[in-house]
């Protein structure tokens, strides 16, 4: 269960994704524009914010961009309507820790939520040494077990939680982007599974849910030997994430920029670099680049020092 904060300006919707966020027993408090909702967050503890985009008074980018400012420890995730895409883009640069479509908002919303709040659950019995640390190394060589990843995202938000090295949005933000590219390597790089054959992110890194035909490639040569390696550096200035997979890559001149890409990936349900994996994961960190194969990508989120 979370403390969730419902920023909309609709009594209609309102209604309507409260019954869906209670179904799924979070504690919800409602807040008709995003000037009310910043009320409600200095009076009120929350743990995740869900904003409309267009509201009036105070809209949805100008609250994610205040509470970067203000409430950098609460993760928030933007509702976006049709037409709404190239705002949510925004936000997502602003500081945003994810989105969903209106027209999926019944499948997506409370796996979002915890796909989103699932980075940040650490144990604090090792915080006054941790905060101690100035460089720590991590190298996985990953199987290709989709309940390998959120552990694994999980230690490395402990060791720079710790470190103090993000604020906590930013380490949500690269919790998620880490997520998607071991998920990726794993699915799309290693076991070479079409997009239309895959389990969504959700079921695939929060439960290790795997569809039919990754069930039957892991067990069949060459892909049952692939591994996935992860080389993860934390230290003072910037923590780097880089992930391989044993496949054989793909093009790598078909992607885009980071900040230029199309907007209207972002109702796309899919991985693939151009898709919403994508998005988020060139959204939510400084730096991402691909070797020349394409089989390994490089995350990098720099500290403020």
């Amino acid at each position: 269960m979370a403390r969730i904060l419902l920023v909309e300006d609709s009594p209609t919707q309102a209604a309507q994704i409260r019954i869906l966020l209670e179904a799924a027993n979070h504690d919800v408090g409602h807040a008709l524009n995003g000037r009310l909702a910043l009320e409600e967050l200095h009076s009120r503890s929350f743990d995740i914010v869900v904003t409309d985009l267009e509201m009036p008074e105070l809209n949805g980018l100008q609250l994610v961009e205040q509470m970067r400012d203000d409430f950098s420890h609460v993760p928030s995730i933007l509702v976006t309507g049709h037409g709404s895409e190239e705002l949510a883009a925004e936000a997502l640069q602003l500081g945003a820790a994810g989105y969903v479509p209106k027209n999926r908002i019944d499948e997506m919303l409370n796996n979002t939520i915890v796909d989103v709040l699932g980075v940040i659950r650490t144990d604090a019995s090792y915080a006054k040494l941790i905060s101690t640390l100035r460089k720590n190394v991590f190298i996985f060589e990953l199987p290709n077990d989709p309940m390998l990843i959120s552990p694994l995202v999980g230690l490395l938000m402990q060791v720079s939680s710790g470190m103090e090295l993000l604020p906590s949005i930013d380490m949500v933000r690269l919790g998620v982007a880490v997520e998607h590219a071991v998920a990726n390597a794993m699915v799309h790089g290693n076991l070479q599974i079409p997009l239309d054959q895959c389990p969504s992110h959700h079921d695939l890194a929060r439960y290790g849910e795997m569809s039919p035909a990754m069930q039957q490639r892991i067990k069949e040569s060459p892909y049952c030997d692939r591994t996935v390696r992860v080389e993860a550096i934390a230290q003072t200035d910037q923590v780097r994430v880089i992930v391989t997979d044993q496949g054989d890559g793909f093009d790598t001149t078909t992607v885009p920029k980071k900040g230029q890409f199309d907007p209207k990936s972002l109702s796309e349900d899919c991985e693939a670099p151009h898709g919403q994996g994508f998005i988020l994961m060139t959204s939510f960190v400084d730096e991402l680049v691909y070797n020349e194969k394409g089989n390994q990508v490089t995350l990098v989120k720099r500290c403020r020092v």
